[in-house]
Parts: structure tokens; sequence; C-alpha cells
């Protein structure tokens, strides 16, 4: 950890006194993402203690493949799934870092909820867009972010664009996942 320290300014020119400067603290890096976190239950679902997320083995369709404890910045644990056309879908668990985000909207989008004031009571924040790139080719993607014990919990969904005007599972898992118990 880097030192404290505040700037003292002295006026001189016949100026009596010195002013010092209000101290600005560097921001504290968010916790590593720990195993001690993450209860794993019998029928293999997975619960995150302190925001009470639950990542159960399937969600709308789509099957949970494992629980990613990557220290990525923010990350406190991601669970991905996938069902059986080719859909990806995530649950990730993550600190707030102001500034930090997937796009301007994801950056907005967690500011609006973690630093919303007492009289607005934002429960989640709902971005679309471009998603990760899946087998090579450009996808779409859900996300449904919520507030919960001061962290910030995406259920997220994307698959393959396409010109099909079918009906995609990509929004109901997000919104599933958004209704799981701990939400």
């Amino acid at each position: 950890m880097k030192p404290r320290w505040t700037v003292t300014l002295c006026l001189l020119a016949g100026l009596e006194g010195c002013a010092d400067s209000p101290s600005v603290p560097e921001p504290t890096p968010a916790p590593a993402p720990s195993a001690a976190d993450w209860i794993k239950a019998g029928d293999g679902s997975y619960t995150h203690k302190p925001s009470g997320a639950v990542c159960a083995t399937s969600v709308q369709g789509f099957a949970l493949k494992g629980l990613d404890l990557s220290a990525t910045e923010g990350s406190l644990g991601i669970c991905n799934y996938t069902d059986s056309a080719g859909h990806v879908a995530q649950i990730r668990v993550r600190h707030y870092l102001p500034g930090v985000g997937e796009t301007a909207l994801a950056i907005e989008n967690d500011k609006k909820l973690m630093e919303s004031s007492t009289d607005q009571n934002l429960s989640s924040a709902i971005r679309a867009g471009p998603g990760p790139a899946i087998d090579g080719q450009t996808s779409l993607r859900d996300v449904i972010t919520v507030r919960r014990n001061d962290l910030l919990i995406d259920c997220a969904a994307w698959e393959k664009m396409s010109r099909s005007d079918g009906i995609s599972p990509i929004m109901d898992f997000a919104i599933n996942c958004l209704h799981m118990p701990g939400g």
C-alpha cells in the first residue's frame, strides 16, 4: 500500500500561515475472489454468501458449466452457463469500481445503482447490445444488473447474431436469474 500524505502549501510574499490541502486517498483495490465466499450445495448449485446470489444448476434451459474465480478486476466470481442452441450466459458477482465497466452504458448503470441518492431507490438496470464473440461470430447480449449488499450482480446472456425473428431465450435467462432465491 502506498503511503498517504498531504501536500502543504506555504503562502509566500509576506502572507502569514500555511494551508493544508485535503489529502486525496488512493482507491482501495477490491479484494480478490474467495472460494470461501461460495457455498456449493449437494445438487451442484452455488450461493455467494456476501451477496446472496444463487447460481442454480439450470436457469431457463441454460445448464451451469462451472464457477470461475479468476481474479479479474472487481470480480468475485462468475457462474458460466450454456444451452443446447449455443447461447451463453453468466451470473457475475462483483465489486463496484467507479468508471470501470464493459461499456459506457455499463459504467453509467453501475453508477446509477451504486451512487443513487436516498430519494432514488433503483432496483435494477438493463442494457442490451453487442456481446462477446461466440465461435468467432458477432453476438447480441442482454444484461440485467442488480445491487445487493453493496455488491453488483449481473445476469447476462448472449447469442450469435442471426436474421431469425424467432423468440430468443437470452432475456428469459436474465429475467429468471434476477428472480431466483436470494434476489
